[in-house]
């Protein structure tokens, strides 16, 4: 869960010299061909020196291509990496264009006789390859969500946040929070239940604990949230009776 491939950390900055803001959207200006944030990915904020002189276009064919989605013939073109399709401003997010990254892969049934096509072909390892690579897309996608509107303390340094989803099973609550990649698990129970002002008597012993479960498993209180979860994983807050 560390090293720079950690989807909370994907985007780059923007190459105005006096913005440099990291952006997990980043424009490619379709002229000089570097990025910007939203703020200064028009050719007039970043004062772009590639754009050519105007000249009289005697042909029918349009300055810029269409939009993937709408056909509307925007200032700026945004290529999708995923897809590499052509998109207007309005439609440049993977969800605003239906980009097929998006898309589960399903395994479709083969009308031929199942002989025909063996399990340990190269096709049947490609398509198990794009099953992986769309969950990660989705994951990223999820991270990218909970970070601006994730919920905890802001004296969290960002390179050290943990974001995961909190479901509570008695309540139909479900959060997002962000903690601290080193905090153990007690820790982050106590920062939710008092957020959500649940009752925990975790310090009593012969009362019902408010524990934090994952993937069915009860986590243990002195354990580091990070050894057992990941950004974008899903844990539940559930009181049970100790032993």
């Amino acid at each position: 869960m560390e090293g720079s491939a950690d989807p909370v950390y994907i985007g780059q900055h923007c190459n105005l010299k006096s913005c440099g803001k990291l952006d997990f959207l980043p424009i490619t200006c379709v002229y000089c061909n570097l990025v910007f944030c939203k703020e200064h990915h028009t050719i007039m904020n970043h004062d772009c020196d590639k754009v050519p002189e105007k000249k009289e276009n005697t042909s029918n064919t349009p300055a810029t291509k269409p939009c993937h989605q709408c056909q509307h013939i925007d200032v700026v073109n945004v290529l999708c990496e995923e897809c590499n399709s052509i998109c207007c401003m309005n439609h440049r997010t993977l969800e605003q264009h239906d980009c097929p990254s998006l898309a589960k892969v399903t395994n479709k049934t083969s009308s031929k006789p199942a002989t025909s096509l063996p399990l340990s072909t190269a096709k049947g390892v490609t398509l198990n390859r794009k099953g992986a690579k769309s969950k990660a897309l989705e994951r990223k996608v999820m991270v990218m969500k909970m970070k601006s509107k994730s919920q905890g303390p802001s004296s969290i340094p960002p390179n050290e946040r943990l974001f995961i989803n909190v479901q509570v099973s008695e309540q139909t609550v479900s959060c997002y929070y962000h903690f601290s990649s080193s905090w153990m698990v007690g820790k982050c129970v106590d920062v939710v239940s008092s957020h959500l002002k649940m009752k925990n008597n975790n310090d009593k012993s012969d009362l019902e604990m408010l524990s934090m479960m994952y993937d069915d498993r009860v986590l243990p209180m002195s354990d580091q949230l990070a050894k057992h979860v990941e950004n974008g994983d899903t844990v539940t807050l559930k009181y049970i009776m100790p032993p």
